[in-house]
């Protein structure tokens, strides 16, 4: 380490200490108050989440706030480090923001994966409903990433291609936007936010174009014939330079990120009308009733002057919650659709909409895999569905991402459950 770099490190703790015993002080109470709000887990699978959300908390309630967030990060930004906080977010040559990982920290086999995944298609198809697979980007790929040599970038590449070769030996239809948008021309400025790990709202768009496409090619779907809920000339677009700073960017600090991210908000000129449903995690639910723009996107996000409290990934559907609904009320006759999925699916479902009677969505891995509120029970039960779509980024195809169908495991040499009629070999 050179010498400015060891006089700058004791600099730093000797602020850490007495500022450390001020926050306890000052802000115990805010912060003792809060974990009591918190809804505790009930289960191993749940504190993750819960450790994330007093993360956040505690986070939000230090004395000086975001400010000390800001310290932090400009002191790596000085030193000139393409890593920060021990390598939890790094940094690639265009300055975008990833996850750092050094190893697949993947906590099921690609072949049970997908062992889970037919065999929950094996029981849709008894019930005449379509399945298909759609396997999201995670924001690092070597076909768009500008990275640095030797940084540890969260690279799930490798494990996406095993569980799709999986798919592909025991006949399951599957998406993969990876190659979808490497074949479009997209680069990392179209796809994704520098601070943020979700892709633009744009890029959800065009996917949303493309799953239609798949759907009318191997399902005979028939939906948007005339290409009219695809055109983006039917729709308003609205960007807003410079407003949005993304949970990695939130985590690292604004000096330390760059530049805010541009947001654009895309909805309908044309009438719509739906009721929306949604339930959270701990039970609460809402409704809201309207057209797109009022329903199922929201805007009061562009009102908030503080940038770590403006979550614009939010605009869609809320972000995310455990349960939503959305019914068309123009379009009665149009076909069902259920999503098993993650935030991805957001906006895509919200392009959807219109040429949808009914889009239900569980977040699967608030979903439990065995009792009441199941995957199983949502997408196998009374209600009928046209079509379900396990949707997911690969960083979500896991035991927590995928719970369902487990009970059921019966493993060969190879560790998977051969499926009925299952190509011998994969391709």
């Amino acid at each position: 380490m050179k010498r400015y770099q060891k006089i700058f490190a004791v600099l730093f703790l000797l602020l850490l200490l007495p500022f450390s015993i001020l926050n306890f002080f000052w802000e115990r109470g805010a912060i003792r108050g809060g974990i009591a709000e918190l809804e505790k887990p009930k289960k191993a699978a749940e504190l993750k989440e819960y450790m994330q959300s007093v993360d956040g908390l505690i986070t939000k309630n230090i004395a000086g706030g975001h400010r000390w967030n800001e310290l932090y990060g400009s002191i790596y930004r000085a030193l000139g480090k393409n890593e920060e906080n021990s390598f939890k977010y790094v940094r690639d040559k265009k300055g975008f923001l990833y996850s750092g990982n050094f190893y697949n920290n993947s906590d099921v086999s690609a072949a049970e994966l997908a062992g889970r995944v037919r065999r929950l298609q094996d029981k849709l198809k008894e019930k005449d409903t379509k399945f298909m697979v759609i396997m999201y980007p995670t924001k690092y790929n070597k076909d768009w990433s500008d990275g640095y040599y030797g940084i540890p970038y969260n690279d799930l590449n490798r494990f996406g291609d095993d569980v799709l070769r999986y798919f592909r030996r025991y006949d399951v239809d599957y998406m993969d936007f990876r190659e979808i948008l490497k074949d479009a021309g997209m680069g990392m400025d179209d796809i994704f936010y520098r601070t943020d790990h979700h892709w633009t709202v744009p890029t959800a768009f065009f996917a949303t174009g493309k799953i239609i496409e798949h759907l009318n090619q191997h399902f005979n779907a028939g939906l948007d014939p005339d290409g009219f809920y695809r055109d983006i000339r039917n729709y308003r677009t609205e960007t807003y330079e410079n407003i949005y700073m993304g949970s990695q960017g939130r985590d690292t600090g604004e000096i330390y990120a760059g530049p805010l991210d541009d947001y654009t908000f895309i909805y309908p000129k044309f009438d719509t009308k739906f009721k929306y449903y949604y339930r959270y995690r701990g039970g609460k639910e809402g409704q809201k009733e309207g057209d797109m723009a009022h329903t199922l996107i929201e805007r009061k996000y562009l009102d908030y002057k503080d940038p770590y409290e403006r979550e614009m990934n939010n605009g869609y559907l809320q972000g995310i919650v455990r349960f939503d609904r959305i019914e068309n009320e123009l379009n009665p006759g149009g076909p069902s659709i259920a999503f098993i999925r993650d935030s991805y699916s957001s906006p895509v479902a919200t392009f959807l909409s219109p040429m949808c009677s009914r889009i239900e969505l569980a977040w699967s891995i608030h979903f439990n895999p065995t009792g009441q509120g199941t995957i199983e029970k949502m997408v196998l039960g009374e209600k009928h569905f046209d079509y379900v779509i396990l949707a997911l980024a690969m960083d979500n195809f896991s035991n927590e991402g995928l719970p369902f169908c487990i009970e059921e495991k019966k493993t060969d040499a190879a560790g998977a459950a051969p499926p009925k009629n299952a190509a011998e070999n994969a391709q």
